[in-house]
């Protein structure tokens, strides 16, 4: 099942959910993505991405074979990166033993290139705050999953713990005493707590003190929900077929991915921008011709900052941002960030480590309409020639930029099909991308998300198209 449409600009993170029947798993896949879309307790909607099947007895499983769910990043997500959720079938159901022993093999089918699973950042398991003692079903999963992935996984092992309340959850010790192998914090398991019962109380028609109650074991939940995708966001992955070479490339090629969208974006407005103010120049001629000025309307792209929690590598020159999130602390250390190459370079922007701060703000750009006047432009150009402007020299340099512009846009997604064509090799996809064929992605994520100045974007994406088709037929025929 897919949420939204692919965006090969965000990073994606593969986690996978186990659980005994009865366990709340369920509900808490559903809790989750009502965290990532940013439903409120005070919203008077929630979303399933899974319909609770309260009908089923609690000894047979809701699901019973592995199901993937893909959920693309959009605009509006309280998380940076998109998410991949396998959810398991229960264990331990009243199916028989032979289904629990199918989990495994279920999940190694679905690390193959056909379903776009190559790696995992990790697995939640799901267990009920009240258990004392981990049943034989439990330990045979834990076993099983160390036995796919290998030792290194338990580091990658998060416990999510449900029907829980305000105290430390029994089942915490249950955990110490089987010795479970899991992501540590201190002595103690790595664990997350969930109501199960919050999600879906009425805020009105109750009892006053039920309702608070709720209120509080939402917020807990979702608190829950913030710090397991914090925590998911900071781990390294791990592959059944990948060595962790490869899983370090395609971290940076996905970190490359991401910081060439904005400029991308910020060269198709220029480009088309300027192509508008060409046309405009063209139909007052007569006004140019007398030296009269006049006023037209032009988009133009503004930076601002937005600031966070958490750390972004920013490149002064440009005033963009290379990489966010980043875990690297402080400046002094910046060029330690995945976006840069041994030489110290950026391979999102080019430019030198030195030219980069790590700061606690991202640089956004948004797109606003603002009047200019001929009389501007013109002493703009004459500067730039040193006073030598002439209807010519204006059209002229004009045409320039525009051509500056076509080849950089050009250049940048070139670089970005390179970078995403490696990433389909890495997951042994068969078929190679194209030039056109990344901004086919470019395109359709334009329409979708339909943010300010997407139809001038689109518009520039499809000459940029119509170019690297040619550019793509000449070197067809020349081989």
């Amino acid at each position: 099942m897919q949420f939204g449409v692919e965006n090969p600009h965000k990073a994606n993170k593969v986690i996978v959910m186990v659980g005994e029947t009865g366990s709340g798993k369920t509900t808490l896949i559903n809790s989750l993505i009502n965290c990532i879309l940013g439903v409120g307790w005070e919203d008077k909607y929630r979303y399933r991405l899974i319909e609770e099947n309260t009908g089923k007895s609690k000894t047979q499983s809701q699901t019973s074979h592995v199901t993937i769910y893909q959920i693309h990043h959009m605009e509006g997500f309280t998380i940076p990166y998109s998410l991949t959720i396998l959810d398991t079938p229960g264990s331990g159901s009243t199916e028989g033993i032979d289904q629990d022993r199918l989990i495994a093999q279920q999940l190694k089918d679905c690390f193959n290139p056909h379903w776009g699973v190559d790696r995992i950042d990790a697995i939640c398991f799901v267990v009920k705050a009240s258990v004392t003692r981990l049943t034989t079903m439990q330990r045979y999963v834990f076993d099983s999953i160390i036995s796919l992935f290998g030792k290194d996984i338990k580091h990658n092992i998060l416990i999510c713990v449900t029907f829980a309340d305000h105290t430390k959850p029994q089942v915490i010790q249950a955990l110490l005493d089987a010795q479970v192998p899991c992501a540590k914090e201190g002595n103690d398991p790595l664990y997350f707590k969930f109501s199960n019962s919050d999600l879906y109380t009425k805020r009105s028609g109750e009892d006053e003190d039920d309702v608070a109650l709720a209120k509080i074991f939402y917020k807990m939940g979702r608190n829950s929900s913030t710090n397991l995708f914090m925590t998911l966001g900071e781990m390294t992955s791990q592959s059944l077929y990948m060595t962790k070479e490869v899983l370090k490339e395609r971290e940076i090629l996905e970190i490359t991915m991401e910081g060439l969208l904005p400029r991308i974006q910020e060269a198709a407005l220029k480009q088309h921008e300027l192509e508008k103010t060409e046309r405009i120049l063209q139909q007052h001629e007569d006004d140019i011709r007398n030296n009269r000025n006049f006023e037209y309307e032009e988009q133009e792209t503004i930076k601002e900052k937005k600031y966070g929690k958490e750390n972004a590598i920013n490149c002064h020159k440009c005033e963009m941002t290379c990489h966010h999130p980043c875990r690297v602390p402080f400046d002094h250390v910046t060029a330690l960030c995945e976006v840069f190459t041994w030489g110290r370079v950026c391979t999102v922007c080019g430019h030198n480590a030195g030219m980069h701060y790590c700061e606690n703000h991202i640089w956004e750009s948004k797109v606003e309409t603002k009047k200019k006047t001929y009389s501007a432009l013109k002493e703009k150009y004459e500067r730039a020639c040193e006073g030598k402007s002439s209807k010519e020299t204006l059209y002229e340099m004009l045409s320039g930029e525009i051509r500056a512009l076509e080849e950089k846009q050009m250049k940048l997604i070139e670089k970005a099909a390179t970078c995403l064509g490696r990433l389909r090799e890495i997951a042994l996809k068969p078929d190679p991308l194209s030039a056109p064929d990344y901004i086919d992605l470019l395109i359709n994520a334009e329409k979708h998300e339909a943010k300010p100045g997407y139809r001038e974007r689109i518009t520039s994406l499809e000459k940029a198209k119509r170019k690297a088709e040619k550019l793509q037929e000449i070197e067809k025929n020349s081989t």
